[in-house]
């Protein structure tokens, strides 16, 4: 304890042993024991994270700092089994730890983990993303399972942020037959797995097609009481919204329980990547309907919002575009540029 190689916090009871030990101690280990102490590691860091397969729960915010305590632990344990040539002594359940770990990223700095953690995917870090959806599907031994449908269905996520709507939409299909096989046609997962397939079908300029799988994800949401339904409302205001109906669309936005007020701070207030999205959404509604301020304002409080929380990434780059834009029709060239 003197020397500062072991350390216990005062305040929270935790231990913690100088790394120079821990290679020590994993060096000395048998493969039995390296086996049994990787496994025993992989089911405690388990429960950090929440299960993205089994119900449909869109963002686990309220999960985040769980996540926090556990994401250093979990990059650790993947360096360790490449260091080490670790064999699996459970496929799956480390399979399923990448796949809860491939939605969160730490933020780095310097060489040192800081204490604030977001969304890996939502942050866009595609390369990291699809680097641990890979392991994880490599992992799976069963690819009939909910587990290895949600991996195959984040991978399609990943191609179609990524201007690939055919290729997404093969993972979508994939995921979609095998969630059938385990649920039924009528679980709130399918849903999910209709939307997904519906934005791919919208970026390949499949109007028509796109329109019916979003409705027959609403209905399976509605029956389920879902309250995932306003995903579904947003993203058929977009397709109403593509297929120059603005008005539907922004009735159909309108439906969205989570924005009954319908104010701009209704956008904001909980933090969500997604409401940014909505907000985008009504400033190109207004666009279409000639309501060129409400436009602005709308897209401006949205580039704000996304600079604060995601940083120089694709998605602050739509808003910069689109008040770009806003501000060219408006006469001001040079703010523009």
């Amino acid at each position: 304890m003197k020397s500062g190689l072991i350390d216990k916090d005062a305040e929270t009871g935790l231990v913690s042993i100088h790394r120079l030990i821990q290679a020590a101690i994993i060096r000395n280990q048998s493969d039995g024991e390296r086996r049994q102490y990787f496994h025993s590691a992989v089911r405690m860091l388990s429960w950090g994270f929440p299960d993205t397969w089994s119900q449909d729960i869109g963002h686990q915010i309220g999960a985040w700092w769980k996540c926090e305590k556990c994401l250093p632990h979990v990059h650790h344990l993947v360096d360790q089994r490449a260091r080490h040539n670790i064999e699996l002594e459970d496929p799956q359940q480390y399979g399923e730890l990448l796949l809860r770990c491939s939605w969160y990223e730490p933020l780095v700095k310097s060489l040192e983990y800081s204490d604030k953690y977001r969304y890996l995917y939502e942050r866009e870090v595609y390369e990291i993303a699809r680097s641990m959806v890979k392991a994880a599907i490599q992992s799976f031994q069963d690819q009939t399972t909910l587990a290895f449908a949600s991996a195959i269905d984040l991978s399609g996520l990943i191609d179609l942020d990524m201007n690939k709507p055919e290729e997404a939409l093969v993972p979508f299909t994939q995921a979609l037959e095998i969630r059938k096989q385990r649920l039924g046609s009528r679980d709130p997962l399918i849903a999910s797995s209709l939307n997904n397939i519906a934005l791919s079908y919208t970026e390949m300029g499949k109007l028509d097609e796109a329109y019916a799988k979003h409705q027959e994800a609403i209905r399976i949401r509605l029956d389920n009481q879902s309250d995932r339904i306003g995903t579904s409302y947003s993203n058929m205001s977009s397709l109403l919204l593509r297929m120059g109906r603005p008005d539907e669309a922004e009735e159909m936005l309108k439906r969205c329980p989570s924005l009954k007020e319908f104010t701009d701070d209704t956008f904001l207030k909980t933090g969500n990547p997604r409401f940014s999205g909505d907000m985008v959404l009504l400033s190109r509604i207004r666009l279409q309907q000639g309501r060129m301020d409400d436009a602005m304002r709308l897209a401006s409080k949205a580039l704000a919002f996304r600079q604060k929380l995601l940083g120089n990434r694709l998605k602050v780059c739509d808003s910069l575009c689109d008040v770009a834009s806003l501000m060219e029709k408006q006469g001001k060239s040079a703010s523009a540029m």
